[in-house]
């Protein structure tokens, strides 16, 4: 008697019906007030709620009355500052895009999507833990010990994705490696000054397949990472400069200083940053 053989399962022949959020991360710090949906992604019932660094406006006093200047050109050439400073290492040019196209004034707040930039999360030991965290199958590379994920959250609903509790409480993975002080890593490649802190991550399934015989489950997975590339008053008194003058040494300050006063005192609106990113997985159904 000969052993049946196995026909290798490939998921892109096992689309969901409709694409379906099987986990969520939120940065814990957010005081969420405004809704942005991403109909392009997320599912109509989901939608990432921003802060105050999603609006803009005009002629807002700074919260200590900061001020590095009152004209547009003399603001954004302060502004590029940033660039130079936590952006010298970024040699695919998705800093400057970023940075062009908040310039031109957009007139509503709009997405910014990038392949350099997702092709450059992709890479990034912060994002390969999160999305492996994130799964914590048995054969990931790192796991969130004890913790219901998608795995988990799979198991407990029999393997049936339709019926599983979605767990909202992943942490948020950031941009943050190396020193701000220094300029080195993530503050000299672009990340730290474009997102530095994921504010949102949906991991949404679009392919799935059980296979019971063999005891295991084939997934596909989309991780899409949402940030506002907008300053709130809180950043501003964080990490701005009061005024630029001789005593100004703080060349980042004033840049931080220059892209609040063009947010909400010239009405230039922010950017909503999205990376997205896609992963197949072959799991033990244990």
């Amino acid at each position: 008697m000969t052993e049946k053989s196995y026909k290798p399962v490939n998921i892109n022949d096992h689309p969901l019906p409709l694409n379906k959020v099987v986990a969520i991360a939120t940065d814990t710090y957010l005081t969420p007030v405004v809704s942005f949906p991403d109909p392009t992604y997320l599912p109509t019932n989901h939608a990432p709620k921003f802060g105050q660094d999603i609006s803009y406006a005009y002629k807002r006093v700074a919260p200590q009355e900061q001020s590095v200047g009152d004209n547009i050109k003399d603001l954004k050439s302060k502004m590029k500052r940033l660039i130079d400073i936590f952006a010298q290492g970024d040699n695919n040019g998705m800093a400057r895009r970023l940075f062009e196209i908040y310039m031109k004034k957009q007139p509503h707040v709009s997405f910014f999507s990038d392949y350099a930039l997702n092709l450059a999360a992709s890479r990034h030991i912060n994002i390969k833990e999160f999305c492996s965290r994130a799964l914590s199958a048995p054969n990931s590379p790192q796991r969130s010990i004890g913790k219901i994920r998608i795995h988990q959250a799979l198991k407990n609903a029999n393997w049936d994705i339709n019926k599983i509790v979605i767990p909202t409480n992943l942490g948020v993975p950031a941009f943050n490696l190396g020193s701000k002080i220094f300029t080195t890593q993530d503050f000299e490649n672009g990340l730290g000054v474009m997102i530095n802190g994921v504010q949102h991550a949906y991991v949404i399934a679009t392919h799935y397949y059980y296979d019971k015989s063999n005891a295991k489950y084939h997934i596909k997975l989309r991780f899409v990472f949402y940030d506002v590339f907008g300053l709130d008053d809180g950043d501003l008194t964080e990490f701005g400069e009061k005024s630029d003058n001789w005593l100004s040494i703080n060349k980042a300050g004033v840049g931080i200083t220059a892209w609040w006063q063009l947010q909400h005192q010239y009405a230039y609106a922010p950017l909503v940053t999205r990376i997205v990113l896609e992963n197949s997985y072959e799991v033990p159904a244990r």
